[in-house]
């Protein structure tokens, strides 16, 4: 990941590179991004950009992080909107993103996840990364778990049941937004349904003892 270095430099200066970097992993894919191109945007020396980061795969692995850390302040942010209630916030958080694509305004960061194939990568740096990620994960979590109105959720005092609900949730979100993105051509409002019908499974069961139980009350 990044070095000290990188982190002391101005805001100006370190947004000045990230959005250098975006713009060449939205450009082209991964294998032909040029450090050259970076830097000559950025403004900055080859051997200072070393000095920064390892290598290429070290500054996409930041971009990814970044952009990660974004996302689940973006939920966060939902969240608190919708009072801690999960489910009105996980389908207004898919909401949100589907018209943001619609839009076109975030293109660039669709570009980089698409460019950089980012599902093989980050399968490939599982291993390597995963002390960082079980603590990115853990912090989310930690979070959720305070500002989550826990009564709408069937988490039974389990911190790993809520951890659960939560990563199906997104599965369900991420899939939606998937199939838009590959599927451009498809009515959006069918993805929206199947992920509606998919998010009340998740939320009410899918089991006949849970419906009887359900009427019985």
């Amino acid at each position: 990941m990044s070095t000290e270095r990188f982190e002391k430099l101005s805001k100006d200066k370190r947004q000045r590179i990230l959005d250098a970097a975006r713009e060449e992993f939205a450009r082209v894919p991964y294998e032909e991004a040029s450090i050259n191109q970076i830097i000559k945007n950025a403004g900055i020396s080859r051997g200072s950009f070393y000095t920064y980061f390892e290598d290429k795969k070290d500054l996409l692995k930041y971009i990814l992080k970044d952009e990660g850390e974004k996302n689940s302040h973006f939920m966060r942010e939902i969240v608190l909107e919708n009072r801690g209630d999960f489910w009105k916030s996980i389908r207004e958080y898919t909401l949100r993103v589907a018209g943001y694509m619609k839009k076109g305004s975030i293109q660039q960061s669709i570009n980089i996840f698409t460019q950089s194939n980012m599902m093989r990568r980050l399968v490939d740096w599982v291993e390597v990364d995963l002390q960082n990620r079980e603590e990115t994960e853990k912090e989310q979590l930690d979070w959720m778990m305070e500002h989550l109105d826990l009564s709408l959720l069937d988490v039974r005092g389990s911190k790993e049941r809520l951890a659960a609900i939560l990563k199906s949730a997104h599965i369900i979100s991420f899939m939606a937004l998937f199939n838009m993105l590959i599927h451009p051509d498809k009515d959006e409002d069918i993805i929206l349904q199947e992920f509606n019908t998919q998010l009340d499974i998740l939320r009410y069961g899918a089991g006949r003892e849970v419906q009887k139980l359900t009427e019985a009350s």
